[in-house]
């Protein structure tokens, strides 16, 4: 038994395990969730290489094993159970210890894996090209991209934009997609108007910018696209839909999760399905005019757009579906005028 585990036992109510393992208490979390507060011990908590609770009422879970740090989740649970934040950090530490050891849990999922890939034919970053001997030769094409991404408010200079002369990629901006340092896929976006918008290369399940999230960050923002996710510093799905493999990927980051949804019926979607993860949902406040978090950071700019979603950051499915029905409600109107 870790120190973790002992000085977790010492949050909990004095109550017996029952024959299966599980010891039931009422739940500390629904009253923070938007539910009302438990009085039929609908919480349960299991020990057994590690800690798993469970709340049969809201829905509330978290978990901690031996070999890994502690979820923004299970420091909350630790919180509503009365832990103070020098007791926080003793926990964080004894966990941090735990790191060394060579452990596996099996009922947890496999960590997701992805094959390299190559890049388009002869795809170097932007600044790359313009540093290029060749530079006089492309100035015109490339130009238009640089045009494209200034307008959008991004650096062109930045290395997570790329740009290839190959045929169908001369008018595209080109994003790779990285996992563990290695290029997975990538994204080419057309910088004006014509089908396809995007040309996309990546493996299903496949979670945008994942390598670039600070660990002392609290919170990770999850967009749509890959250039909302750069906006704001989160990552991207890539799609409106969250699959269990992407959910995982998350997970393991061990922050809070804040969805940042589009503003349209993709988005209304997606939120749906954040309610199923136990994330937060952000309803920011942007005029009728922004559509996403690219648009808003080119408009308010990246911290005014972090804050708000923060700030309008629901939890919980009774908060979440409210104010789901709102935004349902003012994009009907919107669509009608």
């Amino acid at each position: 038994m870790t120190l973790v585990l002992d000085r977790f036992r010492l949050l909990l109510p004095k109550i017996k395990a029952s024959p299966s393992g599980w010891i039931s208490f009422n739940a500390p979390c629904c009253q923070h969730r938007g539910h009302a507060r438990d009085t039929r011990k609908r919480a349960g908590i299991m020990f057994s290489e590690g800690v798993v609770y469970n709340c049969f009422n809201c829905k509330y879970t978290a978990s901690w094993q031996p070999g890994r740090t502690l979820t923004e989740k299970f420091k909350t649970l630790c919180r509503w159970l009365g832990a103070n934040d020098d007791e926080i950090k003793h926990l964080v530490f004894e966990a941090l210890k735990t790191e060394s050891l060579d452990y596996e849990p099996e009922h947890f999922v496999e960590k997701v894996k992805f094959t390299k890939k190559e890049l388009p034919e002869a795809t170097l970053t932007i600044a790359e090209w313009v540093n290029s001997a060749y530079l006089p030769d492309i100035a015109e094409d490339i130009g238009k991209v640089i045009d494209y991404l200034i307008g959008r408010g991004y650096d062109p200079m930045d290395d997570n934009f790329c740009w290839s002369p190959a045929s169908g990629f001369i008018d595209r901006v080109i994003i790779p997609f990285k996992y563990d340092g290695v290029v997975v896929g990538n994204t080419a976006r057309k910088v004006r108007d014509g089908k396809p918008k995007y040309l996309s290369d990546q493996h299903p399940f496949f979670v945008f910018n994942v390598d670039a999230q600070d660990a002392l960050n609290k919170y990770v923002f999850v967009c749509e696209g890959p250039f909302d996710a750069l906006a704001v510093g989160g990552v991207a799905l890539l799609t409106n839909e969250i699959s269990q493999q992407q959910a995982h990927i998350i997970n393991q980051l061990g922050k809070e999760v804040i969805v940042i949804p589009d503003q349209d019926k993709a988005g209304l979607a997606l939120i749906k399905q954040a309610i199923d993860y136990d994330w937060s949902v952000a309803f920011p406040n942007w005029s009728e005019d922004i559509k996403d978090c690219a648009d808003a950071v080119n408009k308010y700019g990246k911290l005014f757009v972090i804050v708000d979603a923060i700030k309008t950051a629901q939890r919980g499915e009774i908060k979440i579906s409210v104010a789901r029905n709102n935004l349902e409600t003012r994009l009907a109107f919107q669509e009608k005028r």
